[in-house]
C-alpha cells in the first residue's frame, strides 16, 4: 500500500513539474529573410546564435565536421522556381542548407531532408548539392546573419556573417525564359484583349528580346483596336531593332490617333521623348 501511495505522490509531483516548466524565449531566436528576383521568392528561416565573447570557428563551430549553419533546427533555402546557385542547377523545393567550415575554405551543402533538428540525423545520401566556397574577413557580426545583396531582375548574392567571416554565393534565375512563358500563357487566356498583347510588346521592348515574335503582337494589338498606345509599343520595337524609319512612322501614327483622344495629353510626353531619341539617332 505505502508503495502505491508513493508511486502516485511522484506521479503527482512529476505531472506538475512539466506544467511549470516556464516558456521562455529560445537563447537563438528565430529569424526569416526573402527576397524576389523576377518571379522567383527566395526564403531563409534559420537561428541566430550570438557570439558571447566565444572562441567561434574551429571551436563553438568545429571546422571539418557538418554544421547546421545557425542554432536548433536546420537552417532551410527555398526557392520557387528553378535556378542556378552558384552556378549549379537546382530544381524549385525546399532544402536544408549545411555547412563544412574550415579556415581556408567551406564546403556549402544543400539537403533533401528539409525538417532537421541540427545536424545530428544529417546523411549525406540525401545531398542534393555541394560546393566549395573562400571565406573572407568581415566587420564583427554578434549574430549570425543572412542577408542579400547585389539584387538585379535575374540575381542575387546570398551573404552569411558571423564573428568575424563573411561567405557569399550567387542565386539566378532565367528571367527571360520565365518572361516569355508567362506572356505566352497571358496570350492564350486572353487572346482578344488587345491590353495584353500591348503589356507583352513593352515587356519585349524593356529587355530588347523575342523582338520578331512581339511584331507579331502588337500587330495582334492593333487590330483589335490598341490605338495609339499600340502603335508606341510598334514604334519602340522598331527603335531597338534599329529600324528607324519604320519607327518614325509608327511614332507619327501613334500622334494621329492620340489626337483624338482625351487621354492623349497624360501620354504625349512618352511620344515625345521617343521621337527625339529616334531622330537623334537618324543624324
Amino acid at each position: 500500500m505505502k508503495k502505491t501511495i508513493l508511486i502516485i505522490s511522484f506521479l503527482f509531483f512529476t505531472a506538475i513539474a512539466i506544467k511549470a516548466q516556464v516558456d521562455l524565449p529560445r537563447v537563438s531566436p528565430n529569424a526569416t529573410v526573402s527576397q524576389t528576383i523576377g518571379y522567383t521568392n527566395i526564403n531563409i528561416v534559420y537561428c541566430r546564435p550570438a557570439v558571447k565573447e566565444r572562441e567561434i570557428w574551429g571551436s563553438l563551430v568545429p571546422y571539418g565536421q557538418v554544421w547546421r549553419t545557425g542554432a536548433n533546427e536546420a537552417t532551410t533555402i527555398q526557392i520557387t522556381t528553378d535556378a542556378l546557385i552558384q552556378g549549379n542547377k537546382v530544381p524549385a523545393g525546399r532544402y536544408a542548407l549545411f555547412t563544412i567550415p574550415n579556415e581556408m575554405e567551406w564546403i556549402v551543402i544543400l539537403n533533401k531532408t528539409d525538417n532537421q533538428w541540427g545536424a545530428f540525423n544529417y546523411k549525406e545520401a540525401d545531398d542534393l548539392l555541394r560546393f566549395n566556397l573562400k571565406p573572407s574577413k568581415s566587420s564583427f557580426t554578434e549574430r549570425l546573419q543572412f542577408s542579400f545583396a547585389n539584387i538585379t531582375d535575374s540575381s542575387t548574392d546570398i551573404y552569411l556573417n558571423w564573428a568575424n567571416i563573411q561567405i557569399t554565393f550567387r542565386i539566378e534565375i532565367d528571367l527571360i525564359r520565365q518572361m516569355h512563358s508567362k506572356i505566352k500563357e497571358a496570350l492564350a487566356a486572353q487572346s482578344d484583349r488587345w491590353q495584353v498583347y500591348a503589356e507583352s510588346v513593352n515587356a519585349a521592348a524593356d529587355y530588347g528580346v523575342f523582338m520578331d515574335e512581339a511584331l507579331g503582337w502588337v500587330d495582334k494589338a492593333i487590330s483589335l483596336g490598341g490605338g495609339y498606345v499600340a502603335y508606341y509599343g510598334k514604334a519602340r520595337l522598331l527603335f531597338k531593332q534599329n529600324k528607324l524609319k519604320d519607327s518614325l512612322n509608327a511614332i507619327e501614327k501613334c500622334r494621329e490617333i492620340g489626337r483624338t483622344d482625351p487621354k492623349w495629353d497624360s501620354f504625349v510626353s512618352r511620344a515625345d521623348l521617343l521621337e527625339k531619341q529616334i531622330k537623334e539617332k537618324m543624324k
